[in-house]
């Protein structure tokens, strides 16, 4: 019971880390470190594996537990330095020595706990003497409850009191390893005692004042006395800063008033803000007719009005000052609408008032249920720069920006509504207001419209520009309002139906009827402006590829971030292969040449086989987070999903293939063509599923969700298993260099398929991964023949496990055979013997372990 309940608790604390891991790098770092955890799990649990497999005898007979609950300890041990080092290390993102070394040492610190973790699953798996199908299910219902529970526990706490609860995981594993074994070393009251620190720690850290939190954010340090109060949830960390200052206007008028009067900075992740403002009386909020992003307001100033992104509810106030009598607040992060309906309610004025309503939901999502028009939908600066940056799994305000969700937002207008977004702008750099203005011109074509130019118009005063998008044409005299608008308050209008001036960029940009018109004006601009889409949603990644070899000081705001983003990426994937070369390649390549010394070479199909599929589910795994994101709104819930379902399926999948004629004819032609058809069908489904189910609840979504990654992993765990049974069969080169293969290449794609879906779209993935499946087919016809010309085994040494959790298990034989039975210890990975005989026995008669029976 002991070995079970361990490699539950360890596999729960590592998926549970993980998903923790992604949260704490947006906050410290940047956003598009998101992989960045996944990457270094895989790696980690890699370099475990591989201390497994080289240090074999510590992980034998009376010995196995006490190593074990060592392991378990020092994962408990590493897990709160690493969040104390990553809460304190600035991550800079320009090039340099310095920022070279501080990537490498984040690298390595979130390293260390997925290590240890490594060394206890392959151990567990691969040298217990219990029965390996239920450790293995232990195993996998470990991980996916590590995947709810971590989801839970960020609704309630911080991030780093949530560590603190996987650290504490971690330790009852160890004690769970030594619990009453006389062979344990001692370890039963260290863990317990351990076990109990760490969870005070957590419980304690999770109350204010907090010992463990960011200190450092984006670079900037953290004032803790400066930040009144913070909220923490799965979506971000949003801090609260009581001051009084001058009005806040995001696009100031020429004739806006000045003042001073008390406010709440609110702080999304230490980088995004906004201002929560005093509302008790109708003068507070006079100065919010002075501002570029409300003059939509002067066209449509009552009838009822639906505000995308409530934040501090300043949208909210404006739409009240103007005159609306409905007012719909619709905000993706439920600390904004705790904030103004309770904590803060008396102060932003907005909870009780019968005209307004404030949901918790993804305003996309919600307008796809509801049947309610609007003359006015503002949509004003919704971002957190969690889309800026490269993107990674963090697409909720990407989602905002597509053409698929501007056809459910225009179709929430009044026949004469009007469509209002505001944002960056600078008259050197159109990216942001230029790609607005292509997307609202291709929303418009998908409506039938025919001149879309005749429906929009553009105002502007630096740094924030204002799209009018009217479902009708503008009439005269609205087009005559705006520029006596534009022409009392100093705004400029770059972009206006039957103006006079002269052509501008942006009305040549609404003038372009094709994908090559705004190619080539991009191209002159240095930026992207082509239209996004559900399938390429990232909006905000507007910098071309031809145009990274400029300086950081040829760009400012979002653009800037996206060269950041692609610098320090970079500078991710180089740390990564330095410490898979360090703690994987070199030790491997060691031990191989004294394993092969005067046997015969690699054999490459094989080597290229496992290159192939560690490619090809990688790509085909961030793609389906990146189209989960989409159909469900909601990152870090579909990097819980994903790994949840692609763990179970996966796992059966290796655990089928051990019942399925796969190593030969025509089943060894078939299941790689299958995968592939499979990875193209899952890309139509969950396509589909977000075109015909956006009207449905989460419920049904993650119900889809499932549905359709749930056969696609079935098929995915078979590989592994297979191709060890072929390659064993063939060669006695050292197989670990296989699996090191496949994790080293995996661990690289999932850093180079985000940079794939932000320059070709998602389902560039899963195409690729699918040819990745189909070549396999190649590798497997050589194997196969090559199997068929030497059908006895060849001895050679145990090979080590998958790099991936739910491939572990396919290194085991007959895992429903009871301990100790000859079958069982004849199929056993490590030290299994010939005849029957386990490894200790062979040791004892001078004999070394044999490769098992495939």
């Amino acid at each position: 019971m002991r070995m079970y309940a361990g490699a539950f608790l360890v596999a729960m604390a590592t998926l549970s880390l993980q998903v923790a891991l992604t949260r704490l790098l947006s906050i410290t770092a940047w956003y598009f470190l998101a992989f960045f955890a996944i990457a270094l799990a895989m790696l980690g649990l890699t370099a475990g594996a591989a201390t497994v497999y080289l240090n074999r005898e510590r992980f034998s007979g009376d010995r196995l537990t006490g190593s074990l609950g060592r392991a378990c300890l020092y994962m408990a041990g590493s897990i709160p330095l690493t969040l104390v080092a990553l809460c304190l290390l600035p991550i800079p993102v320009f090039f340099g020595a310095i920022s070279a070394c501080a990537i490498l040492a984040a690298s390595a610190i979130a390293f260390l706990p997925f290590y240890f973790s490594g060394i206890v699953i392959t151990g567990v798996l691969t040298c217990a003497p219990q029965p390996s199908g239920r450790l293995y299910a232990a195993d996998l219902l470990g991980a996916a409850t590590g995947c709810l529970f971590i989801l839970a526990a960020l609704e309630h706490m911080d991030v780093c009191s949530a560590g603190l609860l996987c650290a504490a995981l971690a330790a009852l594993a160890a004690l769970a390893f030594a619990y009453r074994h006389v062979h344990s070393g001692g370890l039963a009251r260290p863990a317990a005692g351990v076990f109990v620190v760490l969870l005070v720690a957590g419980l304690a850290n999770s109350q204010s004042p907090r010992m463990i939190r960011p200190y450092v954010a984006k670079s900037q340090l953290q004032a803790a006395h400066r930040v009144g109060r913070e909220y923490w949830n799965s979506f971000s960390r949003v801090t609260m800063e009581k001051a009084v200052e001058p009005l806040h206007y995001w696009g100031r008028s020429a004739k806006a008033p000045e003042a001073r009067i008390p406010c709440y900075r609110m702080t999304i992740d230490g980088a995004a803000g906004t201002h929560m403002r005093r509302f008790a009386a109708w003068e507070d909020l006079d100065h919010l007719r002075y501002d570029v992003t409300n003059v939509a307001y002067y066209l449509r100033p009552t009838g009822g009005a639906c505000v995308i992104g409530v934040g501090g509810g300043r949208d909210v106030q404006s739409a009240l000052r103007f005159g609306h009598q409905r007012v719909l607040g619709i905000e993706l992060n439920p600390a904004f609408i705790r904030i103004l309906k309770h904590d803060y309610a008396d102060f932003a004025g907005l909870a009780g008032r019968p005209e307004v309503e404030l949901v918790v939901d993804e305003a996309r999502s919600y307008l796809s249920r509801s049947t309610e028009r609007f003359p006015l939908v503002q949509m004003s600066l919704v971002d957190t720069w969690a889309a800026t940056g490269a993107g990674a799994f963090s697409l909720s305000e990407n989602n905002l920006y597509t053409v698929e969700a501007w056809q459910i937002l225009l179709d929430r207008l009044t026949p004469d509504g009007v469509f209002t977004v505001s944002r960056w702008y600078s008259p050197e750099r159109l990216g942001e207001t230029g790609r607005l203005v292509a997307l609202a011109c291709e929303a418009l074509r998908h409506r039938g419209v025919q001149a879309p130019l005749a429906h929009l118009a553009v105002l502007t005063r630096k740094p924030v520009a204002t799209l009018l998008l009217c479902a009708r044409p503008f009439e005269p005299e609205e087009l005559t309002l705006l520029k006596d608008l534009a022409a009392e308050h100093e705004y400029k209008l770059p972009l206006l139906a039957g103006r006079e001036e002269p052509e501008t960029v942006l009305t040549r940009i609404a003038l372009a009827g094709t994908a090559a018109e705004l190619d080539r004006l991009g191209r002159a601009e240095g930026m992207r402006f082509d239209p996004t889409t559900d399938e390429n949603p990232y909006f905000f990644n507007m910098l071309r590829l031809d145009s990274l070899h400029r300086s950081f000081s040829a760009y400012d705001g979002v653009v800037s971030g996206n060269m950041q983003a692609s610098c320090l990426q970079v500078g991710l994937v180089l740390s990564l292969l330095l410490i898979a070369a360090v703690t994987i390649i070199v030790p491997l390549m060691k031990r191989t040449r004294l394993v092969t010394a005067g046997g015969p070479p690699v054999l490459w199909s094989g080597a290229l086989y496992f290159v192939l599929i560690g490619c090809g589910f990688m790509l085909a795994e961030i793609a389906m987070i990146q189209k989960l994101s989409v159909l469900i709104s909601h990152p870090v819930y579909a990097l819980g999903i994903l790994l949840f379902a692609l763990i179970l399926s996966s796992g059966l999948g290796a655990a089928l293939s051990e019942r399925l004629p796969l190593t030969r004819a025509p089943g060894v032609y078939l299941y790689p063509l299958a995968t592939a058809a499979a990875v193209l069908l899952a890309s139509r489904a969950m396509t589909l599923a977000t075109t015909h189910l956006a009207t449905t609840s989460m419920t049904v979504r993650i119900a889809a969700a499932i549905a359709v990654i749930f056969p696609l992993g079935l098929l995915l765990g078979l590989f592994f298993p297979t191709g060890m049974s072929l390659v064993r069969r063939i060669s006695n080169f050292d197989t670990p260099w296989y699996w090191a293969l496949n994790g080293v290449f995996g661990v690289l794609c999932s850093a180079v398929a985000v940079l794939i879906s932000i320059y070709s779209g998602i389902s560039t993935n899963l195409y690729i991964s699918a040819a990745c499946y189909t070549l396999v087919l190649v590798c497997v016809i050589d194997l196969h023949r090559r199997r068929a010309a030497s059908p006895r085994p060849v001895a050679a040494t145990a090979a080590a496990p998958s790099v991936v959790p739910s491939f572990v298990e396919s290194l085991r034989r007959l895992p429903d055979r009871a301990p100790g039975s000859p079958e069982r210890d004849a199929d056993a990975w490590v030290g299994a013997g010939t005849g029957g005989r386990s490894s200790k026995v062979a040791r004892r008669e001078g004999e070394a372990p044999a490769e098992p029976e495939w």
